[in-house]
């Protein structure tokens, strides 16, 4: 018990007292959100996709186990969720914003923080490889199921190309594999740029659980919220086996896929015309829920 309570306390509570802030103000305030998720998408996740990959000091082998492990998990993730959608009869709308909150998982503001609290600066590291690759899959397959719900396809993928954070993650890479070491001045402008970005995700975090609501549809959003919080990490645990992983990289991996729904489905949704409600209102089930589930995988797994 002494463990779990040190989880929640050392692990968890930071997370949740700048979220918690973000709510205070939000009441205060009445602060829109959808400024800040649009800085985000566009201006802040870049830099810090683009930093962390460029600058990423894991090995080769583990980065690629934790980016099959991300993609396979999120393929995976999307069937379950397209499966239960169809038998449970979910219209087109409802269906793609099920998909987004099953599939999307909260790998940066909550993830990064919560393995670097956890492992370290090691498990920082580990945990950004996986959360770019979510990322790429947020920004392009998210971003394709959040426009279907009431755009056509090809709109759908008009919006994947506009999306900044896949072209910033391939210019990582680049400069990763050609050790291109940025000019000082713009080296520090996208350091400033890349520390902002987790400070701004976990506002948002508190200002769309602010502004959440379980009214209604309940069911639907306890069955993404279980499926995001009890399947994944068990797909996960699989994955990681099948790969071969052993160690912090494992531990990472599963940690990460345990994630709860990314704030960032909020923000797709609320950008590209999905059920943003509904996707609110699961990640405010998923990330209270996450409390209890993420403190037991944790002590599970240590």
């Amino acid at each position: 018990m002494s463990t779990l309570l040190d989880i929640i306390a050392n692990i968890i509570a930071p997370i949740f007292i700048v979220a918690g802030f973000a709510v205070l103000a939000d009441r205060a305030l009445d602060i829109d959100p959808r400024g800040l998720s649009r800085l985000i998408i566009y201006l802040f996740g870049p830099f810090f996709v683009f930093q962390g990959i460029a600058e990423a000091e894991v090995s080769g082998s583990e980065a690629g186990q934790l980016v099959a492990t991300a993609l396979l998990g999120a393929l995976l993730m999307a069937l379950i969720a397209w499966g239960v959608a169809r038998l449970s009869g979910f219209d087109r709308e409802l269906e793609s914003a099920f998909m987004l909150a099953c599939v999307l998982i909260n790998a940066g503001n909550y993830g990064i923080a919560f393995n670097r609290f956890a492992f370290g600066a090691l498990g920082e590291e580990r945990a950004l490889i996986y959360f770019v690759m979510t990322s790429i899959v947020s920004n392009t397959f998210g971003v394709y199921l959040a426009s279907r719900g009431n755009h056509s396809t090809g709109r759908a993928l008009l919006n994947v190309l506009r999306v900044p954070l896949p072209y910033a993650a391939l210019l990582g890479v680049a400069a990763h594999v050609g050790r291109v070491d940025l000019p000082v001045p713009l080296d520090r402008a996208v350091g400033l740029f890349s520390q902002a970005t987790v400070p701004a995700m976990l506002v948002v975090l508190g200002l769309q659980l602010s502004r959440a609501s379980v009214r209604g549809r309940l069911r639907p959003i306890l069955m993404a919220a279980g499926i995001r919080l009890v399947i994944a990490p068990l797909i996960a645990a699989g994955l990681v086996a099948l790969l071969g992983m052993s160690g912090l990289t494992r531990q990472v991996a599963i940690m990460q896929s345990a994630m709860p729904t990314a704030v960032m489905t909020s923000v797709l949704a609320a950008e590209f015309g999905a059920d943003s409600e509904f996707v609110s209102a699961t990640i405010l089930v998923s990330t209270l829920a996450s409390v209890i589930t993420l403190s037991v995988l944790l002590s599970l797994i240590r």
